[in-house]
């Protein structure tokens, strides 16, 4: 009988024991993947930093494009640039970009083809009635100074999101 109490005894206090263990085990499987998620969402945070440096610098490629070869009566004094973006399977057709001059829908060009370097290789769409017109030959005197460059939140089809 003596024995028997010895060996439930010894049960109870192994399975308090066992049980322990296993709760400090979940316990730091948990604080490592809580751990992990952190060090991710940082990664990310670093990552989309990254990228939002080169989409800057390529609005200013694009802005500097676009005031090189377009020309109007008035100067143009801001232009918006869109999102960048990627065609096709996996980017198979290129890149492309809207942008708005002046903040007019009309000054709205569309469908600019971007080349590897962000910089435009083909002039895209803009409206008949814009004040603007392509220029085949560059006007190379002509920078950003006094323009105003930002993102635009149009999207690829010419209207506002």
């Amino acid at each position: 009988m003596q024995r028997k109490y010895k060996l439930v005894v010894v049960m109870i206090v192994s399975l308090f024991l066992i049980g322990g263990a296993s709760i400090a085990i979940i316990k730091e499987v948990e604080h490592l993947r809580i751990e992990r998620q952190n060090c991710q969402k940082a990664e990310s945070i670093q990552e989309s930093k990254k990228e939002v440096k080169e989409q800057a610098k390529a609005r200013q490629k694009i802005a500097l494009w676009v005031v090189q070869h377009y020309e109007g009566k008035e100067a143009i004094e801001k232009i918006g640039v869109s999102k960048i973006y990627t065609n096709g399977i996996f980017g198979s057709a290129g890149e492309s970009v809207a942008v708005i001059i002046n903040g007019k829908e009309k000054n709205i060009i569309d469908g600019i083809h971007l080349g590897d370097d962000h910089i435009p290789k083909e002039p895209g769409a803009r409206f008949e009635n814009s004040d603007y017109k392509y220029s085949n030959e560059p006007l190379l005197n002509k920078d950003l100074n006094g323009v105003d460059v930002y993102y635009w939140r149009g999207n690829n089809n010419g209207t506002n999101e």
